[in-house]
């Protein structure tokens, strides 16, 4: 099999709007997380929440880089494979958990002193897991949310048809939930083992 005629016949499987929104994905996840951050160390906003300074947050971009590589495999998985519902579930779960912590890491969530912190909680690791999972959701219901909302406006402009009734935007939207929460548990459960044995 030559892999190059894999990628491309692959990629002909998508329309290329769909081409688009995924080159768009995956410089919402490279970009945007380190501009949030950066927004953050303006003068105005330095002590609202403050964030690790720049060669610490570098160290992390490992996490931001896997969300990227995760959104371009599944992107070249085929729908006669995974349908659109796995494909939100495991690759935007995924992604979504990995930029979720990659801001968690650098907001120093867990013992900062910005809006959100996790120092005043008890130490046992199921609470630390449980507050993360509380942050995640409403985190990842933005990200599902402007994901939604493009792919009506492409659509729409596009000319195609979409179901009106609302019903595959939620299924879209409770499959990256579902997708995402598996994805932070099984992470979490990594990171816990590497320093279980360190």
């Amino acid at each position: 099999m030559n892999p190059l005629d894999y990628l491309l016949t692959n990629i002909s499987w998508y329309a290329p709007i769909y081409n688009l929104a995924w080159i768009l994905f995956m410089l919402y996840a490279l970009t945007m997380p380190p501009l949030l951050l950066w927004i953050f160390k303006l003068p105005i906003l330095r002590n609202v929440q403050p964030s690790r300074p720049w060669r610490e947050q570098r160290r992390s971009y490992g996490y931001l880089l896997g969300a990227a590589f995760v959104i371009f495999s599944f992107r070249l998985i085929p729908y006669w494979i995974f349908n659109d519902k796995i494909l939100h579930f495991l690759g935007g779960g995924i992604a979504i958990a990995l930029v979720y912590e990659y801001l968690a890491i650098n907001f120093n969530v867990a013992d900062g002193n910005g809006i959100f912190t996790f120092r005043h909680l008890p130490q046992g690791r199921d609470t630390h897991l449980l507050a993360n999972l509380t942050l995640l959701f409403f985190f990842a219901s933005a990200f599902s949310v402007f994901s939604e909302f493009y792919e009506f406006v492409s659509k729409y402009v596009m000319g195609y048809q979409f179901d009106s009734s609302g019903f595959d935007t939620w299924l879209d939207i409770m499959a990256n939930m579902a997708g995402v929460l598996v994805g932070y548990v099984i992470l979490w459960s990594v990171k816990s083992q590497v320093a279980r044995g360190k």
